[in-house]
């Protein structure tokens, strides 16, 4: 990195520091450079939206609020819209997309959008806004009454007796041999 104040070398160093958010103190790291041939400390847009991503991260995991990627994903795993998920969670959709996009809702609307993260309370939601969904309302519903996590397989010694019930399955399987675990490529 190059000095702004002399155009010399700059020095990238870390420091923790102390901000305030919400009448709340976070502490992060700050990432600076410092100019070597003045002493001058200066920073660049790069690093400052770092420490402000890390402070509202800090902020979201204190209070149970979503980050943005979540709420999409959670939108996702249904097949919703972010228009038809600003209705359910009863958001203008301006302000959900704010949200989708890095905005940080208050401590109310962040716990009303956890909320969503439970099928039983997302069916409720989708209930409650059933007037606003209209004709979505039956298909919505339905896509989240359907959906069931995906099974994952795993190979655990309670799934398999003993290592003869699985070597007809020709694959790469976990066996267990005096309290130790190792993987064994099986051979037909």
């Amino acid at each position: 990195m190059k000095s702004p104040f002399t155009g010399g070398k700059a020095k990238k160093k870390v420091k923790s520091e102390t901000f305030s958010f919400r009448n709340e103190r976070y502490t992060v790291k700050r990432y600076y450079y410092q100019c070597q041939d003045t002493g001058k400390i200066f920073s660049n847009a790069e690093v400052d939206d770092k420490v402000m991503k890390d402070v509202y991260n800090q902020y979201r995991e204190r209070h149970g609020i979503p980050a943005p990627s979540e709420l999409r994903k959670l939108r996702d795993t249904y097949g919703i819209s972010a228009h038809i998920m600003s209705k359910i969670a009863g958001i203008g959709i301006n302000q959900y997309g704010l949200y989708e996009n890095g905005e940080m809702p208050t401590e109310v609307i962040g716990h009303r959008l956890s909320e969503l993260f439970d099928k039983k309370a997302l069916l409720k939601s989708i209930d409650k806004a059933s007037v606003k969904l209209g004709k979505d309302y039956i298909r919505i519903k339905a896509n989240v009454e359907s959906y069931s996590e995906p099974k994952s397989f795993s190979l655990t010694k309670e799934f398999y007796g003993d290592y003869s019930e699985i070597k007809p399955f020709a694959c790469l399987f976990l066996v267990y041999h005096i309290k130790k675990s190792r993987w064994v490529t099986c051979e037909k």
